[in-house]
C-alpha cells in the first residue's frame, strides 16, 4: 500500500480556556470530562473569530470574515503534543468526509506583502459580499508574524464554515440533507439543546453546532487518568454507540464502529 504524505484523521483541538484557569489538576479533568461529554452529546462549536485581522496581498488589506468557523489539523499524531499546548488537549478527530460532507476544505495560505492571483486587482472572485466572506474563511497568511517561521502554515488547518447564507444556498439547491447537519442553538426547539444554550454565559456561546457522526476516528484525552474515566464511564459508552450509529450525508463504511482513544502522551509513539 502507498504511503500518504497526509494524515487520514483530521483533529479538532479544544481546551485552551480550560488550561488557562489557575485550578487544580483535578478540577481541570473534571472540565475536560465535561467538555467531551458535551461534545458527544451537542456536537463541536461554531464561533466566529475574535479577532478578524486582515489579509495583507497585492499592496492592499482585506479584512477577515466574521463567519462562525470550526478548525482542525491535518498533522501527524506524533506531532499533537506542541499543537495541544496552544490549543486545548483534548482532540476530537475525524475523517476528511466529515469535512467534506458539511463543505470544509483545507486553508489556503498565501504570504503577507506578497501577490496573489485570488485577490484584487488580479480577480474579483473575493468579494466585499456575502460569498466573498465565505471563500475569504479559507484564507490565511503563513506566518503569525517575523521572524518567518511558517508556524501557521504548519499548522496545516482545515475548516468548516457556516451562516445563514450558506444555509440559504444549500436550501436552494436542494442540499437539505447538508443544511441540517447544522444546528442553531438560539433557535432549536429541541429543549435539551434550548436548555445547554441558555446556560451558557453569553459571550460564551456558539453560533452553531455541528453534531458528531460516525466519521469520528479518534479521540485523544489529555491525560491518562481522564481517558480511564471515560472508558470507565457508562454515560459516555452510550454516547460514543449513539454517534456510531448515527447517519451520514455520503454513507460512512465505519458505521457502528466506535473510535480509537487514546491519550495526549501516547501519540508521541505514531
Amino acid at each position: 500500500m502507498e504511503l500518504s504524505a497526509h494524515s487520514d484523521i483530521l483533529i479538532h483541538w479544544t481546551g485552551s480556556d480550560i488550561d488557562g484557569l489557575d485550578i487544580s489538576d483535578s478540577e481541570r479533568n473534571d472540565l475536560y470530562f465535561d467538555r467531551l461529554k458535551s461534545i458527544l452529546r451537542f456536537g463541536l462549536w461554531m464561533r466566529k473569530p475574535k479577532d478578524r485581522g486582515k489579509i495583507e496581498v497585492n499592496g492592499i488589506e482585506v479584512n477577515k470574515p466574521d463567519i462562525a468557523r470550526t478548525c482542525f489539523t491535518e498533522l501527524k499524531l506524533s506531532s499533537s503534543e506542541d499543537h495541544a499546548k496552544l490549543y486545548g488537549r483534548l482532540g476530537i478527530g475525524v475523517k476528511r468526509y466529515f469535512l467534506f460532507d458539511r463543505l470544509g476544505a483545507p486553508i489556503n495560505y498565501c504570504q503577507f506583502n506578497t501577490n496573489s492571483l485570488f485577490f484584487p486587482p488580479f480577480s474579483d472572485a473575493i468579494t466585499r459580499d456575502a460569498s466573498g466572506e465565505e471563500l475569504l474563511s479559507f484564507f490565511k497568511h503563513m506566518c503569525s508574524g517575523r521572524p518567518l517561521k511558517y508556524d501557521l502554515y504548519n499548522e496545516s488547518e482545515w475548516r468548516i464554515v457556516f451562516s445563514e447564507n450558506i444555509r440559504t444556498k444549500l436550501m436552494d439547491n436542494g442540499r437539505v440533507d447538508r443544511a441540517n447537519l447544522f444546528v442553531n442553538p438560539a433557535t432549536s426547539d429541541k429543549t435539551d439543546i434550548k436548555d445547554y444554550y441558555s446556560q451558557l454565559p453569553p459571550d460564551r456561546r456558539p453560533e452553531y453546532l455541528i453534531p458528531l457522526d460516525p466519521w469520528v476516528a479518534i479521540i485523544i484525552y489529555p491525560n491518562l487518568k481522564t481517558k480511564t474515566r471515560s472508558v470507565e464511564c457508562p454515560t459516555i459508552r452510550g454516547m460514543l454507540k449513539d454517534v456510531a450509529m448515527r447517519p451520514t450525508v455520503t454513507g460512512c463504511p465505519e458505521r457502528g464502529c466506535y473510535p480509537m482513544e487514546l491519550d495526549l502522551a501516547a501519540c508521541k509513539h505514531f
